[in-house]
């Protein structure tokens, strides 16, 4: 079996066994990260409007690891007008206290499908459970579907639809490193080039990595397990459970991490158990931005000219590399963004926000 292939097996088996806790903790958990989640959404609402305006034709949207569906609830929501929904309906109580979720009848108009695409199964599932809940299907225009496979294999034949394909929340780290991450640039010109589209990379900066990377990890080991960088190893693998007893946000000069300690059965084991990291374990990890857990998860964080040597070498059209806190630097600080826009779709948005084409 071919390495790739391999390690993406691996990481399909991880994420599966982590899905449902990485809906709780992170999903709905980590402030830092739900920044960046809004922070990402926001911008996409704003590309999306951008395209509509432009374009005759219906939008595709494909989201390449799309994980437990939140660009589709996102959508169906604001595809969904609840004038004639009954109060308790879910989409009503969804709306309710989220105005970011108000209707938006240009989008209900020019959104024809979101496919959302992840190799892992239980994430897939989680994603349409959430589907089932909302009842998004009866209530939207938009036609929702969710594939278990790979974001190397979307395709996108024909100019039907004007496609969009995202790849969001650094998911482009954990796509079988950087062998994998130049398979995703060129997979997603493929999907969008012919037809004219737009694709858009958001992930975190290596440079960040000490202030917000760390501390997201440490925070969350209940997910992808104990880091490397953190020691004692105690209890790491997969017979224990740690779960830190608070979330540690940006710039924390806190080193050491407080966990409880489960068995896989949920027995407390040991509780305040005090880890602390280990100078030259994080020193490594700053210097190749790889994370690496003691339960085989990996991650990588890219440096700005990595990714900006793949977006020069597979991208075509008019492209942009913007550190995403040029946009935002309250919720986007560590973030970067690359911008494949193949027919100058975003021009007038960009303009506004004083960005020009890295490469055309």
């Amino acid at each position: 079996m071919e390495p790739m292939k391999r390690r993406y097996d691996e990481d399909k088996d991880i994420w599966d066994s982590c899905a449902e806790i990485y809906e709780e903790k992170i999903v709905r958990g980590h402030p830092d990260i739900a920044m960046m989640e809004d922070f990402e959404e926001s911008l996409l609402d704003a590309i999306l409007r951008c395209v509509a305006e432009k374009t005759s034709r219906p939008i595709k949207l494909f989201d390449l690891g799309c994980g437990s569906g939140r660009l589709h609830i996102r959508y169906g929501a604001k595809t969904t007008s609840i004038k004639e929904l009954p109060d308790d309906h879910p989409v009503s109580q969804l709306k309710e206290h989220k105005p970011e979720l108000e209707y938006d009848p240009v989008l209900e108009q020019r959104l024809g499908e979101i496919e959302g695409v992840d190799f892992s199964q239980k994430m897939i599932n989680l994603a349409e459970a959430k589907v089932d809940e909302y009842c998004i299907n009866d209530t939207s225009s938009v036609e929702f579907t969710l594939t278990r496979g790979s974001a190397f294999e979307v395709e996108h034949n024909g100019r039907e639809y004007l496609p969009v394909a995202v790849c969001l929340i650094n998911s482009i780290g954990v796509m079988q490193d950087e062998a994998g991450a130049a398979r995703l640039f060129e997979a997603m010109r493929n999907v969008v080039e012919d037809a004219g589209g737009v694709a858009l990379i958001s992930c975190y900066r290596k440079s960040y990595l000490p202030y917000y990377g760390l501390g997201q990890y440490e925070s969350t080991l209940t997910v992808s397990g104990q880091p490397v960088w953190l020691v004692p190893d105690t209890y790491a693998g997969d017979k224990y459970v740690l779960e830190a007893r608070r979330y540690k946000r940006a710039y924390s000069g806190d080193n050491t991490v407080v966990a409880d300690v489960y068995s896989e059965d949920g027995d407390k084991i040991e509780e305040g158990f005090i880890l602390c990291r280990d100078p030259e374990a994080v020193a490594e990890t700053v210097r190749d931005g790889r994370i690496r857990t003691h339960s085989g998860y990996n991650s990588r964080w890219y440096s700005f000219n990595r990714m900006n040597e793949w977006i020069e070498g597979f991208w075509a059209g008019d492209r942009y590399h913007i550190e995403s806190k040029e946009l935002d630097v309250i919720r986007a600080e560590p973030g970067q963004l690359a911008i494949m826009d193949c027919e100058r779709n975003l021009g007038k948005l960009f303009e506004r926000w004083g960005a020009t084409p890295a490469f055309n």
